[in-house]
């Protein structure tokens, strides 16, 4: 995997990690009043931390249909590992490295966030099909791992 693709994902995951999203809201009384953002808003702030992070390296965006936050490779790098995978020239070790860390990322968009949605890396050519979803740090699909291919 490229070693600046590596260093971007994770810059972004430290980022994405740090922040937080729950407010605290302090009453006349003794008692404090927890308020949970909604799920909406949770998913909107993760998107645009996202899209910070990755920059000119990735279109991020919630796809509403599927329940999903969206990764679309635009940068040459992350999108040439994309299309080894997809063209079967891709390694099982830079993947698998890829992929670990879009767990972390999807475990710290979970706990750090609350955000209760997965996260798709998307096929650049055909943002229908998912080459690779996550949540909660866990490996939901992995084209490389269908054995529909």
């Amino acid at each position: 995997m490229n070693k600046g693709f590596k260093i971007m994902l994770a810059v972004g995951l430290a980022g994405v990690s740090l922040a937080t999203t729950t407010v605290v809201v302090n009453t006349n009384s003794s008692n404090i009043t927890v308020v949970q953002a909604s799920k909406r808003s949770k998913i909107k702030k993760a998107v645009s931390m996202m899209q910070d992070h990755f920059g000119d390296t990735a279109d991020v965006y919630y796809d509403k249909e599927n329940d999903v936050i969206a990764i679309k490779p635009i940068g040459q790098d992350f999108e040439d590992e994309v299309i080894a995978v997809l063209d079967g020239d891709e390694s099982d070790s830079d993947w698998n490295d890829m992929t670990s860390a879009f767990d972390d990322l999807s475990e710290s968009l979970h706990d750090d966030l609350h955000v209760k949605t997965p996260i798709a890396i998307v096929n650049p050519e055909n943002t229908d099909k998912v080459l690779y979803m996550a949540y909660n740090g866990d490996s939901l699909y992995d084209v490389m791992h269908d054995d529909n291919n």
